[in-house]
């Protein structure tokens, strides 16, 4: 974390595979309280509901920028669409899927910070786990698929 100013174009952000899975998240703001990334859910990728230490530690807010996600709330289900927001309160499993045919992108709120690193620190501690990346072009040119 740091005190330094903290301004990005989304544009030139490389994107971090959640898991083995097709979401990609994008960091744009690291903070002592919070965390936001921009997700990226190419046509047929999700994201599970979260485990439950996960689900008891943040609380989350969604803002959706494109396309259209079907979203598990516990044991709730339902869609969701651009400029629609969504509270997840501590407690609440919560997943995403996209059944759509265009990539969706919305931008995820944490709080507290999940004490996830700089920019720099991230990029290394994915690449030691042999996790998934992708520059910002190949995140950029996701984001096209289905225009």
């Amino acid at each position: 974390m740091t005190d330094k100013k903290q301004l990005v174009q989304l544009s030139e952000v490389p994107s971090f595979q959640h898991a083995k899975d097709n979401y990609w998240a994008r960091p744009v703001v690291f903070g002592k309280n919070l965390y936001t990334y921009v997700a990226h859910i190419p046509p047929g990728g999700d994201m599970p509901p979260n485990g439950h230490a996960e689900k008891e530690e943040f609380e989350t807010s969604l803002f959706m920028l494109e396309g259209e996600l079907e979203i598990t709330y516990n044991d709730e289900k339902f869609m969701i669409g651009p400029e629609m927001a969504l509270h997840v309160p501590l407690g609440v499993a919560f997943g995403v899927k996209n059944h759509g045919s265009v990539t969706a992108s919305y931008v995820l709120t944490f709080s507290p910070s999940p004490g996830t690193e700089t920019m720099d620190e991230k990029i290394e501690r994915f690449a030691r786990e042999n996790r998934g990346t992708k520059t910002a072009e190949e995140t950029n040119a996701m984001r096209q698929l289905g225009r």
